[in-house]
């Protein structure tokens, strides 16, 4: 009787939120739907830094062994109502149809899982990317593009970044940790700085940065905010969200100086005002993760991440660490000539030996996105990823250099450079197996595909700074992808 209970008022919740989305979708408020979804993302990094032990709560809902993230939840439910909304896609473009076929060759992975007596738990969870990228793909393409700054609705999701690394900043460095039995909301260990949550903050400040500066209205404060998001990503003490910042920067750097935009409209002008403020703002993040922590335990100051750099390269565990992967890669090229075309099924799981253990373990990835696809997938999956991932890319190069509006222009400039972050890490972390990296992905070649749809549509609509648009989508506005 308690089980019937607790699917009725999930029953309940779930049409509730489906008519919710639905009067979003109906009212011109679609850009909700896929910057809510990040902003859980952020709000559930920051109170759980370790995505791999969520107690049960609102985040993460389930009943018995069936267990469930928030993010599968939402763009299920999300989808339902775009459909309820707007009904079939009419149309779609070449990046989004190769998407499409991406996910559609997983779901063939996960019947070959089944076929190869792959374990069902695996086979399930890694199917879920059908959804954390191509689902939440569909839902940010979906979206008239100006439709994220007309409300200023982008910038809200940029200080709720803010807020929530300024706590985390200010807890790890104070050395507060929380724990807590609240019946909806249990916490572990929250106070500390993790890499999902650096991730986002960085993705999220790239977007809102580089977008204030092509409109002109960067103030001090735009810049100082910079702070606690660049703090959290040196407290979270991670190679993986290190590479991950440095490839953004990079990518920025080399576009900047050499990918010239062809367009009449305004580019991005760096004052030497600006200029100055950055480094201040660098400044300050090295007063308060060093100094300000050093001042309070009355201790020498500490370089946060100096030991770390120091045992990359001489650091016995690091020495391991990297043994361990050489050992992962040598075994998951192995296994990848025996189904070299079609893979072994998702699920697959390959053994290795663990120098630090001694022992030989079991796992499900090889921290190598391009071994991962190849294994699960074949060459059919990793050729769908790369020449999707490309169109994507490819195109959103395109938006930077030839469109009109620098504000649009700087925010596929701003994917870019998040998708190669993203990128970068793949080769380092599980991006398919870590659901947070992976819905974040998903919302940025989506949103990288508006940009691209609303080249089309420029002449069309009111200026930036004038009325909302209210093209309805199903009558000749942004098409669904």
């Amino acid at each position: 009787m308690l089980k019937l209970v607790e699917a009725v008022i999930a029953l309940g919740l779930a049409a509730a939120v489906v008519a919710l989305f639905v009067r979003w979708e109906r009212e011109g408020k679609e850009q909700l739907v896929p910057l809510v979804l990040l902003g859980l993302l952020v709000v559930e990094a920051t109170i759980y830094a370790d995505d791999n032990t969520l107690p049960r709560s609102i985040f993460h809902p389930g009943s018995g062994s069936a267990q469930l993230r928030l993010p599968e939840i939402y763009i299920t439910l999300a989808l339902v109502a775009r459909l309820i909304a707007r009904g079939k896609p009419t149309r779609i473009g070449l990046p989004a149809g190769l998407w499409l076929a991406f996910a559609a060759w997983l779901a063939v992975g996960a019947v070959e899982g089944r076929l190869y007596h792959n374990a069902l738990s695996q086979d399930l969870f890694e199917a879920k990317d059908i959804l954390y990228i191509v689902g939440a793909y569909a839902l940010a393409a979906g979206v008239p593009l100006r439709r994220y700054f007309d409300r200023g609705d982008l910038f809200k999701l940029g200080s709720l970044c803010v807020a929530c690394a300024s706590l985390l900043d200010v807890m790890t460095i104070a050395h507060i940790g929380l724990n807590t039995n609240l019946p909806l909301l249990p916490l572990q260990n929250f106070g500390l700085d993790g890499s999902g949550a650096a991730a986002l903050f960085v993705a999220i400040g790239t977007m809102c940065f580089l977008t204030r500066l092509a409109s002109g209205t960067v103030r001090v404060r735009h810049v100082v905010a910079l702070v606690p998001l660049i703090a959290a990503v040196v407290l979270a003490d991670q190679r993986a969200v290190l590479v991950n910042l440095g490839a953004v920067v990079l990518v920025l750097l080399l576009v900047l100086l050499v990918g010239h935009r062809q367009s009449v409209g305004q580019s991005l002008h760096v004052k030497s005002g600006q200029v100055v403020v950055t480094l201040l703002a660098v400044v300050a993040v090295g007063i308060v993760v060093v100094v300000v922590p050093a001042a309070a335990d009355r201790q020498p100051a500490r370089i946060p991440l100096a030991s770390t750099f120091e045992n990359l390269f001489h650091g016995g565990a690091k020495a391991e660490s990297a043994q361990d992967r050489l050992n992962l890669a040598s075994e998951a090229e192995a296994l990848i000539p025996q189904h070299l075309v079609i893979g072994w099924g998702l699920g697959v799981e390959l053994q290795y030996y663990e120098t630090g253990s001694r022992s030989v373990k079991t796992i499900a990835y090889a921290h190598n996105i391009v071994l991962d696809l190849w294994l699960r997938v074949g060459l059919i999956g990793l050729l769908l990823f790369v020449f999707a991932l490309w169109a994507s890319v490819a195109d959103g190069l395109k938006v930077w250099r030839r469109h009109t509006d620098p504000v649009t222009a700087a925010l596929a400039l701003a994917l870019v450079a998040v998708l190669a972050g993203l990128l970068a890490t793949a080769f380092i972390e599980p991006l398919l197996d870590e659901y947070r990296l992976a819905t974040l992905f998903g919302v940025s070649i989506g949103m990288l595909r508006a940009t691209v749809t609303s080249m089309d549509m420029t002449s069309r609509l009111p200026t930036w700074r004038g009325e909302v648009n209210r093209l309805r989508p199903a009558a000749g506005g942004v098409p669904w992808t």
